[in-house]
Parts: C-alpha cells; sequence; structure tokens
C-alpha cells in the first residue's frame, strides 16, 4: 500500500513475442493479469467470492472473466521472531508454492515477485531480511543467487516454475538497502546495484527450463525523467532483462499521456517491453473499516474518475487503450494489484509487521474499495475490463493510419459548413498520424464515420484528444444508434487526454460516431485512436 502509499507491490506479465536473446513463450496474446497474494490468507479469514449471486472459487471467476496471469510476491521471513506473522497475505515460500500450482492448476500463467525482504518494500523502505542484516556486500550478492536459485529450483521440482520472474519491487531507489540504494553514496551505487540484479538474474537463467522473461519494476509511471534516469544507469550496467515493469495508479501517478509518454520513450530508447505491473482504481468512496482508504474524494478528482463501478471500468479500460497504443507493439498487458482483497479482515500489517517496519498504525484495509468485488464479495463490473483487450474496435482507420497525408482519410466522411472543413492528417512523434481541426479562417466542420451490423447491447466510445480550450464547440458524439444523441466536449485540455462515453445501449444495430468542431480563426483540435467496442 503506500504509506502504504509507497508501499504497493509490483507485478508484471508477458506474451509471446521475441526478445533480444530471449524468447518468450506466448500468453495468450495480451495479459490481463491479477495480483493474487493476499488470497490464501483472505479464504482463510472466512472471505467467499460471487458471481451472478452464487459462490465460486475466485480464480474461476478471474479466469472467467479474462485473467490469464497472476502474480505472486515472495517475502522471505514474514513472521517475528516469536512467530508472529506480519499479515497482508504472509507471503513466506510455502504459501506462495501453494498458489503457485492452484494457479497453475486453473491454466494460469504465473509471474514471481521477489522482494528480498521479509516484508513490504517500495522506493521508500527496502529493508534487509532479517537473517541476512549482518552480511557484508559479497555476503548478500551471494545470498541474492543462492535464495533466487533456491526459490525456483524448489517450484521446478514441483512443476510450477514461474513464468516470468521480478527480480526485486519497485526499484526506483534500488534494493537491501544501505548497499543496494541508488543514490546518496559514493557514486558506485548502481555498480553495486547492478551486481545484485545480475546476480537475481544468473539465478534465473541457471535455473530455467526454457527462455524465462526477466522483469525490473519501477514505481511512478508517468514520470519518464524519473525512468529515464534508472534505466539510463541501469543499461550502462550491463544488466540482462526484458521488460520493464510499471506501476501506475492515476490518482498518485499523473495523467494516461504521461503514461504513454513514458511507455512509448521505453520501448523506443531502450528496445524493452513494458508491463503495467501495478494498477487499481476505486469502486466507491464507502470505507468499511478505520483504515482510510487510498482513494478518498481527494484521490477521485486527482484522477480524473468516479470512484465508482462504471469509473472502475472505465479507468480500466482506457489504461488497456494506451497499453495496446505503445509504439512498436511493446505494450504487453497489464496487472491489476490485489482484486480480491475487498474487506479489512486481513490488514496491511500486524502489529509484528509495523514493528518490523518501524511504524505505528491502525490495523485495516485501505484497498477495499479497489477491489473488483464489493465488501460482500459480489463481483462487480470492473472485473469486465480483464476481457476488454480482447475486444474488437468497430471503427476502420481508427488511428488515421492508413493513408499518410490526407486532407479526405479513409473510412471517415466529412461534413463541412461552407468551403472550410480545416481537416487533414499530420504525423507527430515522428512515426504516428493524428487528425487535426485547424484554419486560418473560422470553420465548422465534422468527421464521422456509420457503423451497422451491430448487436444490440452495451457499447463504449472513446477518443484521445487534445485543443484550444477558448474553441467554441469541439465535441465527441454517437447518434442514431436507438437512443438520445450522446455527446462529451473535447475542449478542456491542450495536452492528450482520453475522452469516453460509456454504457451507450444500442438498439437499432447501427450508430454513427464522430467529432464535430465549430472554431474561429487559428484554433485547433487533433484527434486520435476513436475506439468504438462492444463490452457487453
Amino acid at each position: 500500500m503506500k504509506k502504504l502509499k509507497k508501499i504497493v507491490m509490483a507485478s508484471a506479465a508477458v506474451f509471446s513475442l521475441a526478445f533480444a536473446g530471449t524468447t518468450m513463450t506466448k500468453a495468450d496474446n495480451f495479459i490481463n493479469g491479477a495480483d493474487i497474494s493476499i488470497l490464501d490468507e483472505m479464504e482463510q479469514s472466512g472471505a467467499i467470492y460471487k458471481i451472478n449471486g452464487k459462490q465460486q472459487d475466485p480464480l474461476t471467476i478471474l479466469k472467467n472473466n479474462g485473467v490469464n496471469y497472476v502474480r505472486l510476491r515472495l517475502w522471505v521471513d514474514p513472521y517475528d521472531a516469536n512467530g508472529n506473522a506480519y499479515g497482508a497475505g504472509t507471503n513466506d515460500l510455502n504459501r506462495t508454492l501453494k498458489l503457485a500450482k492452484r494457479a497453475k492448476n486453473k491454466g494460469l500463467k504465473v509471474l514471481l515477485d521477489f522482494h528480498y525482504s521479509d516484508f513490504w518494500v517500495d522506493p521508500g523502505k527496502q529493508n534487509l531480511p532479517k537473517a541476512w542484516q549482518n552480511q557484508s556486500f559479497e555476503q548478500l550478492n551471494s545470498s541474492v543467487y543462492s535464495y533466487t536459485a533456491d526459490v525456483l529450483n524448489q517450484m521446478k521440482s514441483q512443476g510450477i516454475y514461474p513464468d516470468m520472474v521480478q527480480i526485486g519491487n519497485e526499484l526506483n531507489s534500488g534494493m537491501l538497502w544501505p548497499y543496494g540504494k541508488s543514490w546518496g553514496g559514493d557514486g558506485k551505487e548502481f555498480t553495486r546495484l547492478a551486481t545484485f540484479l545480475k546476480s537475481g538474474v544468473q539465478a534465473v537463467k541457471d535455473t530455467q527450463q526454457s527462455n524465462t522473461p526477466i522483469m525490473l519494476h519501477l514505481a511512478d509511471g508517468g514520470d519518464k525523467s524519473a525512468f529515464q534516469w534508472w534505466l539510463d544507469e541501469i543499461t550502462n550496467q550491463s544488466v540482462d532483462f526484458d521488460i520493464v515493469g510499471i506501476s501506475y495508479y492515476p490518482y498518485w501517478h499523473g495523467t494516461l499521456a504521461e503514461l504513454s509518454e513514458n511507455m512509448d520513450n521505453i520501448s523506443e530508447r531502450y528496445n524493452k517491453k513494458v508491463v503495467v505491473v501495478e494498477t487499481a482504481y476505486a469502486n466507491t468512496l464507502d470505507n468499511l473499516d478505520q483504515k482510510t482508504n487510498a482513494v478518498t474524494v481527494t484521490e477521485e478528482a486527482a484522477a480524473g474518475y468516479k470512484a465508482s463501478q462504471d469509473g472502475q471500468y472505465e479507468f480500466l479500460t482506457d489504461l488497456v487503450d494506451k497499453i495496446k497504443d505503445v509504439k512498436n507493439n511493446n505494450g504487453l498487458g497489464f496487472f491489476y494489484w490485489e482484486p480480491l482483497w475487498y474487506n479489512g479482515n486481513v490488514s496491511w500489517a500486524t502489529q509484528a509487521g509495523m514493528s518490523y517496519l518501524g511504524v505505528s498504525d491502525v490495523t485495516g484495509n485501505e484497498w477495499e474499495n479497489q477491489a473488483v468485488f464489493d465488501f460482500q464479495g459480489n463481483a462487480l463490473r470492473g472485473i469486465k475490463a480483464f476481457n476488454y483487450s480482447n475486444l474488437t474496435n468497430l471503427l476502420q482507420n481508427n488511428s488515421f493510419e492508413w493513408d499518410g497525408y490526407t486532407e479526405s482519410p479513409s473510412s471517415w466522411n466529412i461534413w463541412k459548413n461552407g468551403q472550410i472543413s480545416g481537416i487533414k492528417t499530420e504525423i507527430y512523434d515522428n512515426t504516428r498520424y493524428k487528425l487535426s481541426f485547424w484554419s486560418d479562417k473560422a470553420y465548422e466542420s465534422s468527421i464521422y464515420q456509420t457503423v451497422g451490423n451491430l448487436s444490440s447491447g452495451t457499447y463504449k466510445l472513446s477518443i484521445d484528444a487534445m485543443g484550444d480550450t477558448s474553441l467554441e464547440t469541439a465535441e465527441l458524439y454517437i447518434k442514431n444508434y436507438g437512443g438520445s444523441e450522446q455527446k462529451i466536449s473535447l475542449k478542456d485540455s491542450n495536452t492528450w487526454k482520453t475522452y469516453t462515453i460509456d454504457n451507450i445501449q444500442i438498439t437499432n444495430r447501427q450508430c454513427e460516431v464522430g467529432a464535430y468542431v465549430k472554431s474561429s480563426a487559428n484554433k485547433w483540435l487533433n484527434i486520435d485512436n476513436v475506439r468504438l467496442v462492444k463490452v457487453d
């Protein structure tokens, strides 16, 4: 969690594609992942999980709704000297093996997240395991290798070797402090950190049955400069890895546009795959226990999504669209962080766990309103977002890439009031095209597409847009679908932003979708990635 706000764990995933030096195994195209580390302890506390009013195995519920990968965190020794558990899943090796076997038996792939600590780690804390606290740098490095290899060999012997391995968790400030700290030392910080990472990587390579993708994971997904600083340093140290894992929470880590910029930079600058390995959003602002929720009205305002079932679903599907749009097809997928943690019966930490961290706090769960189950264990609409990546965009030439520069993009119709439309496609970001509205004279125009042969049901329409906030009118609309015209303004941001019309009930097998602008001279709107999908 992160004060928990800085303690939320990492996750990562991969799918089929060839990496430099590593062949990825296929993981059902796009990774729709879930961190389930809390599950065993939740069930032991009495938690049950239901969908459509019927109780089921939660992994069955997740899988049936599109989840194809799970993430499991691993702590070295999450108990005090008297055997008191630290809580929050108490994810020792035995519990991790149990969950891995359970997931594999369901046909789910497994990402194993080594924390190299006895409890939570994040950019604000990277505590040494108790058993390693008196070791020298050389001894610690040996422990990283031997511990990693031992765990993986045990998993291999049980037929549950992970499909992907994460070395460390939210590594912005390093690991295994003080030796592996990435700042505030003698200038050799990254050399020591890289040494630890190389030992973990080598243990994977020495135990794997086939080429296993390896991830390094950083927090603060909207901060491109922080990622570039860290990745420049670590690649200069020749650390061998395949995937950059990203923590991205919209209320802490900037806009989706900033996340996109960072993911694109990782893809192009380092030729690495990216996974949003941690993410979540609220389904309500209600609080079930004494622990203040991580998402309150303040975080809701920062995120720009309503804290509701629909808002949770909308955020997650917008996120999926951004990941699928990463340059060079390097966006692999996402992991939802702890979708099963729907009450406070399992605390973020016991008193023993808080003592280990050196903090004083109340017990409880600040995450229960971000599960994809309600407080009684009923599956919510957000669970359907795991299958969103498999849905087909019903619009043609939706990113305006088909024709290069043109004033009449394929598959789109243009309407204009007078002689001037102001519409053309233009290149940006060196490789991509967008559609622009602009003229040195006043103009009024729209670009639209009519879609037919639609089955009745619920649809989602979204667009990426940026423009002059003083435009007279700029709108995304949908009409002729069997209900009243719906529209949303596109003129409140001069940087890229995703706009969504959700819960559209199409009943007459067709619709018209488009973007409309009315403007005085020299004012502009850019649009890209227009998407219409049937969600139910």
